[in-house]
């Protein structure tokens, strides 16, 4: 039995949700920092930076290639999926994502905010060129690696490295949305990385109802008014069915 009341969802509750990587895993997209994860091999993760992936941007391609692959052929799972539904049915939800897979958009979810980017766009490595990022869906890639038409630097993913800065309006926007909310679910993310680990403190300071989902507990569970632990694609439907007393239900396609 629960000690507090259980929060109530309405068409009118501002809810946001910040996912990473735990949300994709069920989908089959291995995380940087599990206990098989990429993370772990160190020569991948020097491909994850800027310098060392203009050092060989071929073979930092064939590493982001291989990502792009497993990350087309993995699906939304019923954690995606039931977020994508509750906007549809018309509930003010907005998710700020670690992720660069796009599953949320795949799923149906249009008020998503990309905290790191997406590997679904290109961009020049040189920050001086002029042309703006682009979508590319070509899976496997038709290049070694990818040229930039105005300069002829090598393209890269739209993401942002390690060693790099997170775009200052992408994170303006989600700080206004965390602090616009009145229920915020955190769902599959360590809470190592900052400032992402930083908002779901900032939503409870500032009054919001805060709900973490995971399978364990992480260093943002001790200021949470509730976890949940388990599968999110298992526990997410059920825990937004039960915070609208039945009214949404979610239905599997």
């Amino acid at each position: 039995m629960q000690d507090k009341p259980i929060f109530r969802i309405t068409k009118s509750t501002k809810i946001s949700v910040l996912s990473g990587a735990g949300i994709s895993a069920e989908s089959g997209i291995p995380t940087f920092r599990s206990a098989d994860g990429l993370w772990n091999d160190a020569n991948l993760v020097k491909l994850a930076t800027p310098r060392g992936f203009l050092a060989d941007p071929e073979r930092g391609w064939e590493f982001y290639d291989k990502r792009r692959q497993n990350m087309a052929a993995c699906k939304p799972n019923h954690a995606h999926l039931s977020l994508a539904q509750m906007e549809k049915d018309g509930y003010d939800i907005t998710v700020i994502t670690q992720n660069i897979d796009r599953l949320h958009q795949r799923a149906g979810s249009t008020g998503v905010i990309e905290l790191h980017g997406t590997v679904w766009e290109l961009k020049c490595s040189n920050p001086s060129c002029a042309m703006s990022p682009f979508e590319n869906h070509d899976v496997p890639l038709k290049e070694k690696y990818p040229i930039c038409d105005y300069c002829h630097s090598p393209l890269r993913p739209n993401v942002v490295f390690f060693e790099e800065m997170l775009d200052e309006k992408v994170v303006r926007a989600a700080n206004a949305r965390t602090l616009d909310t009145d229920l915020f679910l955190v769902i599959g993310t360590s809470g190592i990385v900052y400032p992402a680990a930083g908002f779901a403190e900032l939503a409870k300071m500032n009054g919001a109802y805060v709900v973490e989902l995971n399978i364990e507990e992480t260093q943002l569970t001790y200021f949470c008014d509730e976890t949940r632990l388990g599968k999110c694609g298992e526990t997410l439907p059920a825990l937004l069915e039960e915070f609208t007393g039945g009214e949404y239900k979610f239905i599997s396609g």
